[in-house]
């Protein structure tokens, strides 16, 4: 039953998948693979809450297993609970530092958010962590496209800088002592 589930996940019969993963779950409710295709299948009909849930009991089922903890992890994140997601990330990083999905996933979720330094710092520690040629070419080709990204930004100025290089360029005492003689003259 759970093969005919994943073949009708594959052919992308999301809701006849989803039927056919509960009748499984049906016989087994703590089936791990059976509540992760549900999982998927509820991903992929944009039911995030409910595939939120699945790869939860997947994640509780079967702790030690680190792709059902990504799941229900980038689940949350779709969810509208990036937070608790990137709490969920780096709970599973500190018990497992090596696991590439984790900080390939985290990275993206990053780049999502806007965080792009800490993103890369997470596509970098995912090429320590000794990817296979296709994952080594996906993380390349994510953080070039954030290279080509990154030169047409427009980045805001540094005030800081510009403030105190104004401040250089005007003679002792210039605004301050500009705005004391227009009052003095409105007061006379």
């Amino acid at each position: 039953m759970k093969q005919q589930a994943y073949e009708q996940l594959q052919d992308g019969r999301f809701e006849e998948a989803v039927e056919t993963f509960s009748a499984a779950l049906s016989l087994c409710p703590q089936e791990a693979q059976a509540l992760r295709g549900r999982g998927w299948a509820y991903g992929e009909l944009n039911r995030w809450t409910l595939a939120e849930a699945d790869f939860r009991q997947a994640k509780d089922a079967a702790p030690e297993n680190s792709d059902y903890v990504v799941d229900w992890a980038n689940s949350l994140g779709m969810d509208n609970q990036v937070y608790r997601a990137l709490e969920v990330f780096e709970e599973l990083l500190a018990r497992q530092p090596d696991c590439l999905r984790a900080h390939l996933e985290l990275g993206r979720l990053h780049l999502r958010l806007g965080a792009i330094p800490k993103g890369r710092q997470c596509f970098q520690q995912a090429l320590r962590c000794r990817p296979s040629g296709a994952q080594r070419q996906q993380i390349m080709a994510i953080l070039q496209e954030q290279d080509r990204m990154d030169r047409k930004r427009y980045y805001r100025p540094d005030f800081e800088a510009l403030n105190r290089q104004q401040q250089q360029q005007q003679p002792q005492g210039g605004l301050i002592h500009h705005l004391r003689r227009l009052l003095s003259r409105w007061f006379r």
